[in-house]
């Protein structure tokens, strides 16, 4: 299909993306055959270790939540109370190296199991090792949230409903997997302007409140159903995916492995409308100093060179403002739906 302009203010739109031509369906189906042979026999050792908390099975009742986590301690418990509130009942963390408190902030916390891996980020293809480990240490035949520790889910009513009542809505439909759009998010006025304090009790978004509302395209591509643009495309000119799938089913054939950290496989199933949204806490006061310590460790996708890109910009600072005439401040879902940000499965 041909990029279409996003946010989706044609219904016909949502309608057009659940369709996967014949030629990318079989180009798709080959790719996972050629990934399945090449992994076949192939076991990656992910190093998990487990820092704090005696592993104990999944209920049925469970919803657990997978994070890869480094220095989050700025935002982390505003992270922990989101997702407690969406009905989250176990989360399974994997520290790389925190230096900040972030380890300190989770040992304390009983409903975390986290683990700790002689390994990196960067050796575990982003993490994709850990995670594939994790599903086969918690089983499968369960949903989890896949998310990292600055990404926020929002999903038509997660105001006054949990993510099981979500998890409903996609069965219903059909679907196994749930797609984002990731909604990087930016203070009205310079960065630095007012600080977020994570106190467990605030939202990150009272202070980071705007985003781009315009501008952006939708398409299929490799990996799946994918949205581009956003200010990372508007200032830097970094053309990058803005979507991730945050929710799943995990049966036998879901891994990482075989798709990407963006799009897990089987990626054939990735080929649906954006039903959610992650509110993407990547600017902030914090941000010029939070990129220069990524970049440091190369602890992103292609050795960090987006965050280099950013960096290298000479407007971007403590004092640069992301705002511009087309910025629009999150309200609710409601709100999200109603611009073309997400499909409501309930209509």
């Amino acid at each position: 299909m041909d990029p279409k302009k996003y946010p989706v203010q044609d219904a016909a739109v949502w309608q057009e993306l659940e369709r996967v031509s014949l030629y990318r369906s079989l180009k798709t189906h080959f790719r996972h055959i050629q990934k399945t042979l090449k992994n076949l026999g192939k076991k990656p050792d992910s190093k998990l270790r487990q820092y704090t908390g005696s592993f104990t099975p999944l209920t049925q009742h469970d919803l657990p939540l997978i994070c890869i986590v480094r220095n989050a301690n700025n935002y982390i418990r505003a992270f922990l109370k989101h997702y407690r509130e969406l009905g989250v009942t176990r989360f399974i963390f994997v520290d790389d190296r925190s230096d900040d408190g972030t380890l300190e902030v989770l040992s304390g916390a009983d409903d975390v199991d986290l683990y700790v891996s002689d390994k990196t980020y960067q050796t575990t293809a982003l993490g994709a090792h850990w995670r594939d480990a994790l599903l086969a240490i918690y089983g499968r035949d369960h949903w989890y949230v896949s998310v990292d520790a600055d990404e926020f889910l929002v999903f038509p009513g997660s105001e006054t409903r949990n993510i099981k009542a979500f998890i409903g809505d996609l069965e219903a439909k059909g679907y196994s997997r749930c797609l984002a759009m990731m909604l990087d998010t930016y203070p009205p006025g310079a960065l630095d302007a007012v600080e977020f304090h994570d106190d467990g009790r605030n939202s990150p978004f009272a202070v980071s409140s705007h985003f781009d509302g315009d501008s952006y395209t939708i398409k299929h591509e490799r990996f799946g159903t994918a949205v581009r643009g956003g200010p990372r495309k508007r200032l830097f000119n970094r053309d990058m995916r803005q979507v991730k799938f945050p929710l799943f089913h995990a049966d036998k054939a879901t891994d990482y492995r075989r798709g990407s950290v963006h799009g897990l496989g089987p990626v054939i199933r990735n080929f649906v409308p954006v039903t959610s949204v992650l509110l993407h806490y990547r600017f902030s006061a914090h941000s010029v100093a939070e990129f220069k310590k990524i970049v440091k460790v190369g602890g992103h996708a292609g050795g960090s060179a987006h965050y280099s890109a950013i960096l290298d910009s000479p407007e971007f600072s403590e004092s640069f403002s992301l705002a511009y005439d087309g910025s629009a401040q999150y309200k609710d879902s409601q709100d999200l739906i109603d611009r073309g940000f997400m499909m409501d499965l309930r209509t």
